[in-house]
Protein backbone atom coordinates (compact mmCIF):
# COMPACT_ATOMS: atom_id res chain seq x y z
CA UNK A 1 0.00 0.00 0.00
CA UNK A 2 2.48 2.35 1.33
CA UNK A 3 4.23 1.58 -2.40
CA UNK A 4 1.21 2.25 -4.23
CA UNK A 5 1.23 5.70 -2.52
CA UNK A 6 4.66 6.93 -3.17
CA UNK A 7 4.14 5.53 -7.09
CA UNK A 8 0.99 7.59 -7.14
CA UNK A 9 2.30 10.90 -5.28
CA UNK A 10 5.09 10.77 -8.14
CA UNK A 11 3.10 10.34 -11.36
CA UNK A 12 0.87 13.49 -10.00
CA UNK A 13 4.32 14.99 -9.59
CA UNK A 14 5.51 14.24 -12.89
CA UNK A 15 2.51 15.34 -14.78
CA UNK A 16 1.99 18.48 -12.36
CA UNK A 17 5.67 19.30 -13.52
CA UNK A 18 4.99 18.75 -17.01
CA UNK A 19 5.63 21.89 -19.50
CA UNK A 20 2.23 22.05 -21.15
CA UNK A 21 2.73 24.84 -24.13
CA UNK A 22 -0.27 26.58 -24.75
CA UNK A 23 -1.92 26.04 -27.89
CA UNK A 24 -2.27 29.23 -28.65
CA UNK A 25 1.06 30.12 -29.35
CA UNK A 26 2.33 26.46 -30.96
CA UNK A 27 5.78 26.66 -33.23
CA UNK A 28 3.98 24.75 -35.47
CA UNK A 29 0.73 26.88 -36.24
CA UNK A 30 3.43 29.72 -37.22
CA UNK A 31 4.57 27.52 -40.04
CA UNK A 32 1.30 27.24 -41.34
CA UNK A 33 -0.20 29.37 -44.05
CA UNK A 34 -2.49 32.52 -42.88
CA UNK A 35 -5.97 32.25 -43.87
CA UNK A 36 -8.68 35.01 -43.40
CA UNK A 37 -12.29 35.02 -43.15
CA UNK A 38 -15.01 37.91 -42.89
CA UNK A 39 -16.93 37.75 -39.78
CA UNK A 40 -20.51 38.87 -38.99
CA UNK A 41 -21.67 39.07 -35.37
CA UNK A 42 -22.69 40.46 -32.29
CA UNK A 43 -20.47 41.30 -29.20
CA UNK A 44 -22.00 39.28 -25.88
CA UNK A 45 -19.15 39.76 -23.52
CA UNK A 46 -16.25 41.69 -23.73
CA UNK A 47 -12.90 40.29 -21.13
CA UNK A 48 -10.56 43.56 -21.21
CA UNK A 49 -8.15 41.87 -19.18
CA UNK A 50 -7.11 39.45 -21.61
CA UNK A 51 -8.71 40.96 -24.34
CA UNK A 52 -10.87 38.25 -25.61
CA UNK A 53 -14.38 39.26 -27.27
CA UNK A 54 -17.23 36.34 -26.83
CA UNK A 55 -19.28 36.70 -30.64
CA UNK A 56 -22.50 35.62 -31.57
CA UNK A 57 -21.75 34.82 -35.24
CA UNK A 58 -22.84 33.77 -38.85
CA UNK A 59 -21.21 30.80 -40.46
CA UNK A 60 -17.38 31.93 -41.33
CA UNK A 61 -16.90 30.66 -44.81
CA UNK A 62 -15.92 27.03 -44.46
CA UNK A 63 -13.85 27.42 -41.48
CA UNK A 64 -17.08 26.90 -38.94
CA UNK A 65 -20.42 27.28 -38.67
CA UNK A 66 -22.30 29.36 -37.02
CA UNK A 67 -22.32 29.57 -32.83
CA UNK A 68 -21.01 32.03 -30.01
CA UNK A 69 -17.76 32.01 -29.00
CA UNK A 70 -14.59 33.64 -27.75
CA UNK A 71 -11.98 35.57 -29.96
CA UNK A 72 -8.65 37.06 -28.93
CA UNK A 73 -8.26 40.67 -30.34
CA UNK A 74 -4.37 41.01 -30.78
CA UNK A 75 -4.49 44.86 -31.44
CA UNK A 76 -6.18 47.13 -28.93
CA UNK A 77 -7.22 49.83 -30.91
CA UNK A 78 -9.48 47.02 -32.38
CA UNK A 79 -10.43 46.07 -28.76
CA UNK A 80 -11.37 49.32 -27.90
CA UNK A 81 -13.92 49.61 -30.66
CA UNK A 82 -15.95 46.45 -29.14
CA UNK A 83 -19.31 47.10 -26.93
CA UNK A 84 -21.11 44.23 -25.76
CA UNK A 85 -24.63 43.94 -27.68
CA UNK A 86 -22.66 45.97 -30.66
CA UNK A 87 -23.02 44.43 -34.38
CA UNK A 88 -19.36 44.12 -36.12
CA UNK A 89 -18.05 42.61 -39.22
CA UNK A 90 -14.15 41.95 -38.75
CA UNK A 91 -11.83 39.53 -40.46
CA UNK A 92 -11.08 36.18 -38.57
CA UNK A 93 -7.36 35.56 -39.08
CA UNK A 94 -6.53 32.01 -38.63
CA UNK A 95 -3.27 30.16 -38.74
CA UNK A 96 -2.50 26.63 -38.08
CA UNK A 97 -4.53 26.19 -34.36
CA UNK A 98 -4.50 30.00 -33.86
CA UNK A 99 -6.93 32.37 -34.23
CA UNK A 100 -7.82 35.97 -33.93
CA UNK A 101 -9.97 38.96 -34.44
CA UNK A 102 -8.56 42.19 -36.71
CA UNK A 103 -9.59 45.00 -38.79
CA UNK A 104 -12.99 45.41 -36.86
CA UNK A 105 -16.19 47.90 -38.02
CA UNK A 106 -19.62 48.37 -37.04
CA UNK A 107 -21.86 46.47 -39.20
CA UNK A 108 -23.76 49.61 -40.23
CA UNK A 109 -20.17 51.51 -40.94
CA UNK A 110 -19.94 48.56 -43.44
CA UNK A 111 -22.74 48.37 -45.02
CA UNK A 112 -22.08 52.37 -45.20
CA UNK A 113 -19.11 51.99 -46.84
CA UNK A 114 -19.67 48.76 -49.20
CA UNK A 115 -23.20 49.70 -50.35
CA UNK A 116 -25.21 46.00 -52.15
CA UNK A 117 -26.48 46.25 -55.68
CA UNK A 118 -30.44 47.49 -55.73
CA UNK A 119 -31.97 44.06 -56.39
CA UNK A 120 -33.02 43.49 -60.23
CA UNK A 121 -36.74 43.73 -60.94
Amino acid sequence: MRLFLVLLVSLLTMVGCAKNEPVAETKKSADEPLKQYSLKGEITRLDAENKIATIKHEQIGDWMGAMTMEFPVKDAADFAKLREGKHIQATVNVQGLNYWVANVQDAVEHAAEHPSEPAKK
